[in-house]
């Protein structure tokens, strides 16, 4: 449920809510508070959906039906041990690796998926994580060095002189440099180069 202000309650908001409507409320407050609500609508979006699915289901009866539902997706939850607890992330998963420059690399180059294509919805730049990458971090090799005749670029909400363009590892360091004598200025920490590549792949089709 979203409150009128655009704010989930939270459940102790909702008890007290139910608490007060419980002490000083009426039959009719809770029939105003349906009506307000748009409740028949959203009930026939929830109906409408569920009768949709029975229309398609291989289900023989109703018993069947709902069998269908109590089996699926059953699991077992259980309580982790201290050891879990404190280990915290990196007991689960590792600790991430000193060398971050060389694992951005091989995250966007060499894992599974670093050429499987996709496209924007804003934008509709069809690319991969390693084409950014080289489109990023090595631009001056050319789009060959990812078997492309060209980068990719946007096809549709941007206009040509607007679409973008690669830039050298020295437009880059300029760029880099600049917002560093800024920050330096403002007495805030100095971004190194792998924040300011993790920044600039950000503002592309990486976000």
């Amino acid at each position: 449920r979203i409150s009128r202000d655009g704010i989930p309650p939270t459940s102790q908001m909702q008890l007290e809510f139910a608490r007060s409507l419980g002490k000083s409320g009426s039959r009719d407050v809770v029939l105003e508070l349906l009506r307000d609500g748009d409740v028949k609508s959203t009930l026939a979006d929830r109906l409408w959906k569920e009768f949709s699915q029975v229309a398609v289901s291989s289900a023989a009866t109703g018993e069947e039906w709902n069998t269908k539902f109590s089996e699926q997706g059953q699991f077992d939850m259980t309580f982790g041990t201290m050891d879990i607890f404190f280990g915290g992330l990196e007991g689960l998963i590792g600790s991430p690796s000193v060398h971050v420059l060389a694992a951005m690399c091989a995250e966007h180059c060499g894992a599974p998926d670093s050429a499987v294509k996709w496209t924007t919805g804003n934008y509709g730049v069809e690319t991969t994580a390693r084409t950014e990458w080289c489109f990023v971090y090595s631009p001056e090799e050319a789009p060959e060095q990812v078997g492309l005749t060209s980068w990719p670029t946007e096809t549709k909400n941007a206009d040509e002189h607007k679409r973008r363009k690669p830039r050298d590892r020295s437009a880059l360091n300029d760029i880099l440099g600049d917002l560093n004598r800024k920050l330096k200025d403002l007495k805030q920490v100095e971004l190194d180069v792998t924040e300011f590549l993790g920044a600039v792949l950000y503002t592309g089709p990486m976000f």
